[in-house]
């Protein structure tokens, strides 16, 4: 992607004194300087009310080409695609009824999480050849703020899912007060491994939304770099070329992250309705 920045406009950056050296992105969105309501506006969150206004104009073209005919490539693209999902999410639950309930939310997680990947290498590229850029632009997935409320939604809903099958008392006392078994010792070792369930979902969130974090962070560090150091190698053009690969390879990462995102989302969901079939069979 290096192709994308001037030689020209890369020294007159170090001449004018600016920042030398591949970008490193904190943890967080930094702050832009602009305010809502006296909450501070962070390039993160910027970032998503643009990502957030391409998304509702695909959404409404899709669904203006669902209900006519007027676009009907469109409309097949957009049929296909939920067909397949449905059809993954089914053999993953095998329960043809619960994957059609929760099919909005668990494939609306892939597809979000697809396109913001996308939407964020868009946005590395844009940074790259304006290194202003930073001020505003971040990708979304790059802060962990974001992913932890997609990990936590999930987990919520696998929870909620719990309770609505076996009821709260019965769900949350299977995790604290699980003192099941023949003899007096198999009852206390229930009990712990009941605490370790309960402690076992917080590590999901975090797990869920680490995964899918430091991916997408780690990416951003890795184009960086490689780009910096085409810059300041002899040879500027092949080392051009070279930096191509890796954008490419951050293709791959964006749909492997969003599909093993939705995968584990499905079968933490799948557990979920499982211990519920469980109850009532026995």
């Amino acid at each position: 992607m290096s192709f994308l920045i001037p030689t020209a406009f890369a020294k007159s950056a170090e001449t004018a004194g600016e920042h030398i050296g591949p970008h490193i992105p904190s943890l967080a969105g930094s702050e832009t300087g602009f305010e809502l309501l006296g909450i501070s506006i962070t390039t993160t969150v910027f970032s998503t009310w643009l990502f957030m206004i391409c998304l509702f104009i695909g959404v409404s073209v899709l669904y203006r080409a669902s209900k006519g005919n007027n676009s009907p490539k469109t409309k097949a693209v957009g049929i296909d695609l939920v067909q397949r999902l449905d059809v993954f999410f089914f053999e993953l639950l095998g329960n043809g009824l619960m994957a059609r309930r929760y099919l909005w939310l668990v494939a609306g997680v892939f597809v979000f999480i697809f396109l913001a990947n996308i939407f964020g290498l868009i946005l590395d590229v844009i940074n790259l050849i304006v290194p202003a850029g930073h001020s505003y632009l971040r990708p979304i997935n790059s802060d962990l703020n974001t992913t932890l409320v997609l990990s936590t939604t999930i987990i919520l809903v696998a929870q909620a899912t719990g309770v609505w099958g076996r009821g709260f008392w019965k769900h949350y006392g299977h995790y604290l007060f699980n003192f099941e078994g023949h003899s007096t010792a198999e009852k206390f070792i229930s009990v712990f491994i009941g605490w370790l369930h309960l402690f076992g979902e917080f590590l999901r969130v975090g797990s869920l939304s680490l995964r899918l974090f430091l991916n997408i962070f780690v990416g951003i560090i890795l184009i960086s770099v490689v780009v910096y150091i085409g810059q300041i190698m002899p040879g500027y053009w092949i080392w051009e070329i070279l930096t191509l690969p890796f954008w490419f390879f951050e293709l791959l990462v964006a749909f492997l992250q969003a599909y093993i995102f939705m995968t584990l989302s499905g079968l933490y969901l799948k557990e979920s309705l499982h211990t519920h079939h469980h109850e009532h069979q026995s």
